[in-house]
């Protein structure tokens, strides 16, 4: 009997040491997204002019607990033909602070991208040193909400088909 048992004991660390050896990471290695691997180039687009404060901007709805107030300027949105929707968003304060930014999102991807930060004092935009395109997942979703409501407004049921379509979203989806 303790031989039958240093036996079974003996095989299941053999088998333990066997799964680990063969499994260098902690992810799926076999699952397939849409097309969130498939390269693409990204088209180069001259950054947008500072607002003046004559824009039409649209109040984003995020949630009720959600204390800031970001608005999505409607005057300066566009597609791109590399399927990236590139706008500019305010994440203005609850005490009224204007946080400007010049961004992109890709939705084939889920990535977004922040060409430029806001001087509202100066009027101008100030690029950063490395911008870099972050994924716009599960977990970002939960810590940047505002970008995931522009994600679910932008990017589901795939691109707007022109700008007409671009706004109806927007207003449907963004603004409730």
């Amino acid at each position: 009997m303790n031989y039958a048992k240093l036996v079974v004991t003996a095989l299941m660390m053999v088998s333990c040491t066997c799964a680990l050896a063969r499994k260098d990471s902690l992810f799926n290695e076999h699952y397939i997204g849409s097309d969130e691997d498939e390269s693409w180039q990204e088209h180069v687009v001259a950054l947008p002019d500072y607002p003046k404060g004559n824009e039409k901007w649209a109040d984003i709805y995020v949630s009720q607990t959600y204390r800031g107030r970001p608005k999505l300027m409607l005057d300066n949105i566009f597609i791109n033909t590399d399927k990236t929707v590139h706008f500019i968003l305010n994440q203005q304060s609850d005490q009224g602070i204007n946080n400007l930014t010049a961004e992109a999102m890709h939705c084939p991807s889920r990535r977004s991208k922040i060409f430029a930060y806001g001087d509202d004092v100066n009027k101008r935009w100030i690029q950063p040193r490395n911008s870099q395109w972050k994924v716009i997942g599960t977990t970002l979703s939960q810590l940047d909400k505002v970008r995931s409501v522009l994600y679910q407004t932008f990017c589901e049921d795939g691109l707007p088909l022109n700008q007409q379509d671009l706004i109806q979203r927007i207003t449907t989806r963004a603004m409730r």
